[in-house]
C-alpha cells in the first residue's frame, strides 16, 4: 500500500516507520515543512506538494495538532483515497473532517511515538478495518471501536487533564509557601511533578487546542467544559 503522510512530526514520522516495517510505501511533501521536519522524513519518498502527494496515494494519515485538522484535510479536498484523521479531536470535528473528505476514518492515538510496542490506533467508520490492516504485527496495535475521536477525547481527559491540575495545584501550594509540605503530604504526586513539567514545557503548545477539544467533547455529552477549558489555560501558560 502507498501510504501519504501528512505532516511526519514526532509521532507521524513513527508511524511512518511502522508502516515502512510492514512493508507498505510512505510519502510525505516537503512543500513548506521546517528543516526539522525534513530531517525526521528523510526516510519517506518526497512527493514535494500536497497535491502531488495525494495523486500517488491510496491512503491519507493526517497526524498534526487538533488546531491543524480541518486545515490539513482542506488541502487534499479532491482526495479520492481513504482519508485517515488520527489527531486529537472531538466527535464533532471530526464530523467536520468527514464532509470534507467523503472516504474518512476516524482514528485515535493513545500512547507515545511507537517505536517500541504499547501505542494502540483506534479506528472507527466504514473503512476502519481496511486501515487496521495496515498496522497488524507492528508496534502500533490496530483497535476498531465505535468512535474512536470520543475514546480519544475520554482518554486524555484523564491522562492530560489531570497534568494540567498538578500544575496548577503545585503553583497554588507555591503562592501560599506552603510547597513543601504539600510534597511531604502528597507524595505520589510530587513524584509525578517532573513528568508533568516536562511534558508541558515541550507539548503544551499542543496540549492546549487538545483540552478545549475535551472540552467541546463534555459539552456535547451534557457535562462541565469549564474542567478543561481550564487546562487549556494552564498550558498556554
Amino acid at each position: 500500500m502507498i501510504v501519504g503522510l501528512l505532516h511526519p512530526g514526532e509521532m507521524g514520522s513513527a508511524i511512518g516507520r511502522v508502516l515502512q516495517l510492514n512493508g507498505h510505501e510512505v510519502v510525505w511533501a516537503s512543500a513548506g515543512r521546517s528543516d526539522a521536519t525534513r530531517e525526521r522524513a528523510q526516510a519517506f519518498r518526497d512527493a514535494g506538494t500536497v497535491r502531488e502527494l495525494a495523486a500517488r496515494v491510496e491512503v491519507i494519515l493526517s497526524v498534526c495538532p487538533p488546531h491543524a485538522a480541518l486545515e490539513v484535510a482542506r488541502a487534499v479536498e479532491d482526495f479520492d483515497g481513504v482519508y485517515v484523521d488520527a489527531n486529537a479531536i472531538s466527535p464533532m470535528r471530526a464530523q467536520e473532517v468527514a464532509a470534507i473528505q467523503p472516504r474518512f476514518v476516524d482514528g485515535g492515538i493513545v500512547g507515545g511515538p511507537p517505536d517500541e510496542p504499547g501505542t494502540t490506533l483506534y479506528l472507527s467508520g466504514s473503512g476502519a478495518a481496511s486501515v487496521a490492516v495496515l498496522f497488524v504485527g507492528s508496534n502500533l496495535e490496530p483497535r476498531v471501536v465505535a468512535d474512536a475521536s470520543a475514546l480519544k477525547m475520554a482518554y486524555a481527559a484523564w491522562s492530560k487533564g489531570t497534568t494540567a491540575m498538578l500544575l496548577a495545584v503545585r503553583e497554588v501550594a507555591d503562592h501560599f509557601g506552603v510547597e513543601d509540605e504539600w510534597r511531604l503530604a502528597a507524595p505520589e504526586l510530587a513524584e509525578r511533578l517532573p513528568r508533568a513539567e516536562h511534558s508541558a514545557a515541550t507539548k503544551g503548545w499542543r496540549w492546549s487546542g487538545e483540552m478545549e477539544e475535551i472540552a467541546d467533547t463534555f459539552a456535547a455529552a451534557g457535562q462541565p467544559d469549564g474542567f478543561h477549558r481550564a487546562a487549556a489555560r494552564v498550558f498556554r501558560s
